[in-house]
Order: structure tokens, then C-alpha cells, then sequence
């Protein structure tokens, strides 16, 4: 039986995922890789890393921010310059003009962009890229994660930040509290039995709160640090990258 494994943030480092899957024994045909998002932008190889994941049998992303500026690239051609300028969208901009990549096969990859859901939910995983924001209950995130794909979006979800692509709420209640808070003035836990994963926020390590149900596994692979790739339901992980 195959495992289910998890990449945090990985922003076009595709030589440091190769690493890790490598480090993990990833077999394509056995394992299910899931991903929360941002695998675009800041990095190197963009195109090279979108080529790989859509070839994968059983590859299971979320949208993060990075993923919705590049989908809007490859489908109208948008590059506002918040993208452009200071996220790393210019880099991804130069790969796919470097790779030569046909107009066709561009509105091809974004439309395969656009077939991940802003949060998924299945039978013992939550997966979402920026967290659960403040008073929302398993029945708002059943409504955003149950939203048909669409190559243009949906106001109110990608562009603000109580949305579960941008919110960090969730994870710094989560932090607080394992940092000895007091639980009364604190974001409460979701209320769910399953694993909840998310990435957005650079940390120096792994993150997991038991009482918060919470996983973030974004390890800054795409600020010069740790890409991780970590097994859903033992928690080891495995890393590439460089330390502080």
C-alpha cells in the first residue's frame, strides 16, 4: 500500500523536490504526493517543475497565492507588478520565455493549474495553503473546498486576506498555544478529527499542534532554505536545502 506524502512550499525549486522524493523512496505509481501550494514563483525552473507534476498518476495540489498570479499569466497574460516585482513572478516570466513554452501549452497549464481546489477535504486530511480563518467551522470550509475549478477565480477567496489561501490566524493561535498562551484568548481549534496541512508561512522547521489538529510544512524553499516533504500519517519528514 502506497504512502501519502506531502511537500510544503516549493516555489520552483524542482532540483531540491527531486532531492526529497529521492531522500523518501517516492515511487510514482505507488505514493500519492499531495502539495498546499506556492509551487511557483522565486525559483528556477517553473516550467520544468509544472511538466513534472502533471505527469504525476496521483499528485493532489491546493492553490496557493503564487499558483493563482501564475494562472492568471498563463491564461490572460496578467503580470501585476505586486507579482512581478516583489514575489518572483519576473523569474517565472523569464523561464517560461527561456523554455520557449507555445501559447497552447501555456493555457494548458494554467487550466491544469485551475483544477486544484482552494481546500481539500477528504476522510482524514484537510489541506489548504494559509490556514482556517477566525470563526470559521468545518461547514465554510466544505462550501469553498466543494467550488467547481475556474480559470478565472473567485472574489473574496484569492484576494483578500481572511481567506483560507492568505489567513495565518489559525497557525499563530496554534503557535500561541504551544508556546504556553492562554487558550481563552486564542483562535479555537477546528472542529475535526482530521490532519489539517498548510504551508504560506516560512518557519525554520515543522510545525504540529495536537490540539489545533495542525501540520505547517512550509520550510522556506523559496527564501534560500529547506524544502520538506513529510508522510501524512507517521510525520517523518525529509529535507533539502540549506540551513540558516
Amino acid at each position: 500500500m502506497g504512502r501519502n506524502l506531502i511537500v510544503g512550499d516549493i516555489h520552483s525549486q524542482y532540483g531540491l523536490l527531486q532531492d526529497v522524493l529521492s531522500a523518501a523512496s517516492f515511487s510514482p505509481s505507488e505514493d500519492t504526493l499531495y502539495s498546499v501550494g506556492d509551487i511557483a514563483d522565486r525559483g528556477p525552473e517553473t516550467v520544468r517543475l509544472i511538466q513534472f507534476l502533471s505527469s504525476l498518476p496521483s499528485y493532489k495540489p491546493v492553490l496557493g497565492n503564487h499558483d493563482i498570479w501564475l494562472r492568471d499569466y498563463l491564461v490572460s497574460g496578467l503580470c501585476p507588478p505586486v507579482w512581478l516585482d516583489s514575489n518572483g513572478g519576473l523569474r517565472t516570466v523569464k523561464d517560461f520565455m527561456r523554455s520557449h513554452v507555445s501559447g497552447k501549452e501555456r493555457v494548458e497549464m494554467g487550466e491544469w493549474l485551475s483544477a486544484a481546489p482552494y481546500v481539500r477535504i477528504e476522510e482524514r486530511y484537510i489541506v489548504m495553503h494559509g490556514g482556517v480563518p477566525s470563526g470559521w467551522t468545518m461547514a465554510e470550509l466544505e462550501k469553498i473546498a466543494s467550488l467547481p475549478p475556474s480559470t478565472i477565480g473567485y472574489p473574496g477567496i484569492e484576494d483578500e486576506s481572511s481567506s483560507p489561501l492568505w489567513n495565518r490566524s489559525y497557525l499563530q493561535s496554534a503557535m500561541a498555544f504551544e508556546n504556553g498562551a492562554d487558550p481563552s484568548v486564542l483562535q479555537s481549534p477546528l472542529n475535526t478529527a482530521r490532519k489539517i496541512f498548510i504551508g504560506h508561512t516560512p518557519l525554520n522547521a515543522p510545525f504540529h499542534s495536537e490540539r489545533y489538529h495542525l501540520t505547517a510544512v512550509d520550510t522556506g524553499a523559496g527564501h534560500g532554505k529547506k524544502l520538506t516533504l513529510m508522510d501524512m500519517d507517521t510525520f517523518v519528514f525529509w529535507q533539502s536545502g540549506k540551513d540558516d
